[in-house]
This record gives structure tokens, C-alpha cells and sequence, in this order.
């Protein structure tokens, strides 16, 4: 391998703006630009209070999911970032980490400042050739970068990654990635990553209550692989009866179907919910009855035709046998995976993907 002249350190340093068109936001659905900085949005940020009437709107400005990606020689990196506090969560607070991953492996795991001003990390021993570096995001802070800094006389340039089948996700805080160690290390993240797709995660905790804007917006974006895991807040919130359930997950999946007729696409039910099995929601439907509902919607719809629609049983993914990993203490209320719990839950979706059929197929735009 060829070497290269040591470098100044980064006192001297090459400055790469936030919205420098060499970084890109990858798994963002909009971006926000600001005095100096910019902030990943995962719903298109004008219309955000169409999709999230009754409030909310923070969990959208928070990036799960999404990666600040570049390719550089630069063996050291400083980033300059706000981020602001996490919000009041039942059970175990979220700390804000970010994680840097180089070439596929990551190589930091850096704890954030949530004071909401300026703030920034340093990183050294990135590899000191040409490669892909992601910053992959915090999945429970609202964030906002504020520029880069590599070495003095670094190469810079934007990454590419040739062709990656587009995985669209939607779900609620148990795929925004509550309980897990660290931004790359959800259970989505780790799907991606282990399989080399693209993500754009719709998950938003206290939402995927089938709602008809972000069945548009998946209508609209680019996909190879739509999945769509409902119904712990459907029946925690009381969002829809047994029967309107059923139509509403109907008209969801038409909508979806709208913009990929033909993409594979799966419905996931809850995973285990140990103390909503058996007890009635505010809509009267226990868990178990909740599941079922999706069952019977999915089935319908693959009965009218839809046979590229596929159910996954969400106890099948994660069950009463994973509860020791589960992030809430016994005797609360325990629905999240903890850390340890994401890579089972990971595992587990791609094994039951894959013996489903379901598996994406790049198109030509993605080509």
C-alpha cells in the first residue's frame, strides 16, 4: 500500500460545511437548514403537522436511521453538532450516542452533549486511506450538524455505494430503536447494515397508528422493500376498533400499493407485550386480539390478489422466551427490547423474511 506524507494535525485543519454537497443525509426525508446548521427530518418538514396533527412533531426531527456519510483519507475527524434532551420516556431514560462507522465496521461509539448548544466530538484513528465514513445519528435527540473537520490536505468527496435495494420502514418506538446501545445497533440498523441496504426508517414512537399521510409517503418514496409494523399503539391508545382495524390496515397497504404494486412488502404484528396479552386496551382489544386483526387484514388483502404481501407473526420475531431482554424491569410495563434484545429481534426478521420470500429486488432507477 501506497503511503502518504503525515499530516498537520487538525489545528490545521480542511473545514467541511453542514451543508457542504459532498455529506450526504442518507435516510433523511427532508432537511432543515438553519443559522449554521442542518437538521434531518424524517417526514417532509413542511407538511410535518399534516402527518402528526394532535403533536409530536419532535420524534421526527429525531434521526433514526439516518447517516452523514462522506469518503475520506483523513485519519482523524472532528464534528461540531447540537443536540437537544431526550424527551420524558417511561421506563429507562435514552443518552444520545452516535456512532462512527468506516468502511462497514464501526470504530467509535460517542456519547453526545444534550444541553442543545454548541457542542463537539473529536475522533482519531479513522483508517488514513480513501473510505466510507457514516455517522450514523441519535435515534432518540433531535439533531443538528454543524460542520466537519478533517486533516489539512485530506481528500474529500462525496461516497457511493453503487447499487443498494431501498428498504422503507414504519413502525413505532420499538423501531425507532428504543433500548438499543447505540444508533447503529437498533434492530433496523442492523437488518440494514447485515444486508446491505439502503434505510429510510418512518418509525416514530406514540405513532404507526396507520395514519393515511405516512401511507402517502410510502406511496411516494423509492423502495425495493416496504415493512410496516403495527399494533402496540394501536392497542395501547385505543387508535381503532377490532373492525376499524382491519380497514384501516386495508386502506393502508392500498395506498402503499398506489406507488409499488408490485414491491415485496411485509406486515409485522407487536412483538410480546407480557402485560397487554391478555388485558383490553382503551379500545377493548387485548394484544393477542390486535394481532389477529392484522392477520385477518393481511389475509384479504393476499386473497384479493396481493400475493406479494406477507405476514410476520410478531411473537414469532421476538417471544415470551426473549422477555429477559426486554428493556423494562418485570413488573412495568415491558414492550422495547433492551440492547442485548435489538440483535435477537434483527436476527430473527431476516430469518423470517427470507423464509417468507420477502426480499427486495433492485429496480432499474436503483441500478
Amino acid at each position: 500500500m501506497q503511503t502518504r506524507p503525515a499530516r498537520a494535525s487538525l489545528d490545521a485543519s480542511l473545514e467541511i460545511p453542514h451543508d457542504d454537497p459532498r455529506l450526504r443525509y442518507r435516510g433523511a426525508v427532508s432537511l432543515r437548514r438553519g443559522p449554521g446548521w442542518t437538521a434531518p427530518w424524517r417526514l417532509p418538514r413542511e407538511e410535518a403537522a399534516l402527518y402528526l396533527p394532535e403533536g409530536g412533531l419532535g420524534r421526527a426531527a429525531m434521526p433514526s436511521g439516518v447517516r452523514v456519510t462522506l469518503r475520506t483519507d483523513s485519519s482523524s475527524l472532528v464534528c461540531r453538532y447540537q443536540a437537544d434532551p431526550a424527551p420524558t420516556l417511561n421506563g429507562p431514560e435514552e443518552r444520545a450516542h452516535l456512532d462512527v462507522v468506516c468502511d462497514g465496521r464501526r470504530t467509535h461509539t460517542v456519547k453526545l452533549e444534550t444541553h442543545g448548544g454548541d457542542a463537539e466530538f473529536r475522533c482519531e484513528g479513522l483508517p488514513g486511506r480513501m473510505a466510507t465514513v457514516e455517522l450514523w445519528l441519535p435515534f432518540y435527540h433531535r439533531f443538528r450538524l454543524c460542520g466537519l473537520s478533517v486533516e489539512a490536505g485530506a481528500a474529500v468527496a462525496g461516497d457511493d455505494p453503487g447499487p443498494q435495494p431501498r428498504w422503507v420502514h414504519c413502525g413505532s418506538s420499538i423501531s425507532q430503536g428504543r433500548g438499543a446501545a447505540s444508533p447503529s445497533r437498533t434492530w433496523t440498523a442492523l437488518v440494514a447494515r447485515r444486508n446491505g441496504w439502503d434505510l429510510t426508517s418512518l418509525a416514530l414512537g406514540r405513532s404507526s397508528g396507520l395514519e393515511p399521510m405516512t401511507a402517502r409517503l410510502m406511496r411516494d418514496l423509492p423502495a425495493d422493500l416496504l415493512t410496516l409494523c403495527v399494533g402496540v399503539n394501536v392497542q395501547a391508545l385505543g387508535s381503532h376498533s377490532r373492525d376499524a382495524l382491519v380497514s384501516a390496515l386495508v386502506g393502508f397497504v392500498r395506498t402503499v400499493r398506489e406507488g409499488h404494486p408490485a414491491t415485496p412488502f411485509a406486515v409485522m404484528s407487536t412483538i410480546t407485550a407480557p402485560e397487554r396479552e391478555e388485558v383490553p386496551g382503551p379500545s377493548g382489544m387485548t394484544m393477542r386480539e390486535c394481532r389477529a386483526r392484522v392477520r385477518r387484514a393481511v389475509t384479504l388483502l393476499r386473497d384479493h390478489g396481493d400475493t406479494r404481501l406477507h405476514y410476520l407473526h410478531g411473537p414469532d420475531v421476538f417471544g415470551p422466551v426473549h422477555t429477559r431482554l426486554m428493556l423494562e424491569a418485570e413488573g412495568s410495563d415491558r414492550l422495547h427490547p433492551a440492547a442485548d434484545g435489538h440483535p435477537v429481534l434483527a436476527s430473527r426478521f431476516s430469518t423470517l423474511l427470507r423464509l417468507a420470500g420477502c426480499v427486495p429486488t433492485l429496480t432499474a432507477a436503483a441500478e
